[in-house]
């Protein structure tokens, strides 16, 4: 799993039906331009007051069987998945069998410092534990299926790299054990969890944890190397389990985000406790100073995904790309500049740049 290096979100504003046309002309031109030039694989989506607005999907599902990418083509989000698990555990804690305070020992005493580590800790990267991502060898280690045991067995081994609560630091850990939490807490599977609770409530049609149907058709993610897109080592997910392992579509993002933030998830106290800084599985993301926008960024293998809610707006907007050979900041960049009406010019790739 790779932490993806850098993430925008940007907001679509309607002024007019001829407004929304031309911008989703020009944002037709652009990835239009990116396919003939092969340059970026992958689905967007884009939701105003809860309704679909905008999609559109380019490139390769599967480039060796020449499948290509559609609406409902399901990408691996990444730790967009801890938006989904944060969640979880807030519904926990609502009906009371959790709670933010609730010590790590209590249920995984054998890992380093749970006497000091709370829920509220791991679901806001102040725990201290080691990410397991960073550990050598990892990328051999990761592309077996490995158990329960041996996931509790990897974390133990790799300790903590600071006191809990010293500070806040970014480790997926974190999420795999409240996972791991969820599972034992409610005695099923982290799978039927998603299903009950989220999937079936939001009718996420495409939306599911992968490592629960490893069979099922989802698209890989790729590499240019030499001018031909190859497949990286995709980690097996029963590894990344809550922390990046759910499957899904930008569409089924939206309706996740426009469910959570109209109420239909969580309750209003415990939305905004989600939404506080430094965010209970989401984080505010800094695009223009007079917006406020929340959202979560994800990245694993190659695939590149962001979710993002700008209440101003009543927008979300959420994107999976499975392969990008061209500057990512300059394709979102040109994304954010045609939602917002800014001036904006296509790239030049004729010449190959």
């Amino acid at each position: 799993m790779k932490i993806a290096l850098f993430f925008f979100g940007f907001f679509f504003v309607v002024t007019s039906v001829t407004a929304q046309k031309f911008q989703t002309a020009k944002l037709d031109s652009l990835f239009s331009l990116l396919e003939k030039h092969d340059k970026a694989m992958g689905s967007l989506s884009v939701y105003h007051k809860g309704e679909s607005v905008y999609q559109k999907s380019i490139g390769y599902a599967d480039v060796d069987k020449k499948v290509k990418a559609t609406a409902t083509t399901p990408y691996r989000t990444g730790s967009v998945s801890k938006m989904f698990t944060a969640t979880l555990v807030m519904q926990l804690i609502e009906e009371g069998k959790l709670s933010l305070d609730t010590k790590l020992s209590t249920l995984y005493p054998e890992l380093p410092n749970a006497d000091q580590i709370t829920i509220q800790h791991l679901l806001q990267h102040q725990s201290g534990i080691f990410d397991i991502i960073k550990s050598p060898n990892f990328n051999e280690w990761m592309v077996e299926k490995r158990s329960k045991e041996e996931l509790l067995t990897k974390i133990k081994e790799n300790g903590s790299v600071f006191s809990p609560g010293e500070k806040r630091d970014y480790s997926n850990t974190n999420y795999i054990i409240l996972s791991l939490i969820l599972e034992d807490i409610e005695k099923k599977v982290f799978a039927k969890i998603l299903e009950k609770r989220i999937i079936k409530p939001l009718q996420l049609k495409n939306t599911y944890y992968g490592e629960s149907n490893p069979k099922k058709f989802v698209s890989s993610s790729y590499e240019k190397k030499a001018g031909v897109w190859e497949k990286p080592i995709h980690i097996d997910l029963s590894i990344p389990r809550g922390a990046a392992g759910i499957i899904s579509t930008p569409e089924d993002l939206n309706k996740f985000m426009n469910g959570l933030f109209d109420g239909k998830l969580v309750s209003e106290n415990s939305l905004a406790l989600m939404k506080k800084e430094p965010g209970i599985g989401m984080y505010p993301i800094p695009v223009l100073q007079e917006e406020k926008m929340i959202g979560h960024m994800g990245g694993m293998d190659a695939f590149k995904s962001l979710v993002v809610y700008m209440p101003k707006q009543d927008m979300t907007f959420a994107y999976t790309f499975n392969g990008v050979d061209y500057p990512y900041k300059e394709i979102v960049m040109g994304i954010f500049h045609i939602l917002l009406n800014k001036e904006y010019d296509l790239p030049n790739l004729e010449a190959g740049n």
